[in-house]
């Protein structure tokens, strides 16, 4: 279960790292030119609420929406796998929590009898556990599950924050004569569990 959570982690990790989408038009003139430059950016400040409000309701509405809207197609995979895995942890959490109730329920009702027990269920593999342990047992898948629908929650929220921000940044201005591209990147990691590490890529371009 630890495992599953570091990799959900890891990914939503590069998830919220990613590079906005820098865009810009730079003109050059002969002679000065005045400009509003208050008006100016209050109208791109709008334009970035309007980008983030729409990015927002549309990942609320359906999760990774947002992020297609921003044309971040490489974050949707990120964000199924991450509800899928926290997904999968409430599935099994609940499974064993109700395993364990379930043997409670018959113990308290045919007292601590194994012999007497194991006639309604023909499933002993919890029968060398006593009932203490048993309760101990279901606390602890107890307090496992509620921390997994915590999760799916924390992994819908920052969905949602995620696709605002890239609305946000959809807009910023840069000069063209620099970038910087971020992107994730595997590579093999003999100090891994899995034989796998996750890092960025960073790439700067002068023109």
């Amino acid at each position: 279960m630890n495992r599953i959570l570091k990799i959900v982690s890891c990914l939503f990790i590069l998830l919220l790292v990613s590079p906005p989408s820098y865009s810009s038009v730079t003109t050059y003139t002969s002679t000065p030119v005045k400009k509003d430059t208050t008006a100016s950016d209050k109208a791109l400040k709008k334009m970035a609420n309007k980008e983030a409000h729409k990015a927002a309701i549309m990942s609320t509405i359906l999760p990774g929406l947002g992020q297609a809207y921003n044309k971040k197609y490489w974050k949707m995979p990120i964000i199924y796998a991450a509800l899928a895995g926290m997904g999968y942890l409430v599935y099994h959490t609940n499974s064993l929590y109700q395993e364990y109730h379930k043997e409670l329920v018959l113990r308290y009702k045919y007292g601590d009898s194994v012999s007497v027990y194991t006639l309604h269920n023909p499933d002993t593999k919890l029968a060398i556990y006593s009932t203490s342990d048993l309760n101990t047992q279901k606390l602890l898948y107890k307090k496992h599950f509620d921390m997994t629908v915590i999760g799916i929650g924390l992994v819908y929220v920052l969905n949602i924050i995620d696709a605002s921000i890239d609305g946000h940044l959809k807009t910023f201005d840069v000069s063209d004569n620099l970038t910087l591209n971020i992107k994730p990147k595997a590579f093999y990691c003999a100090q891994s569990t899995y034989g796998i590490g996750m890092g960025l890529s960073f790439a700067l371009t002068f023109k």
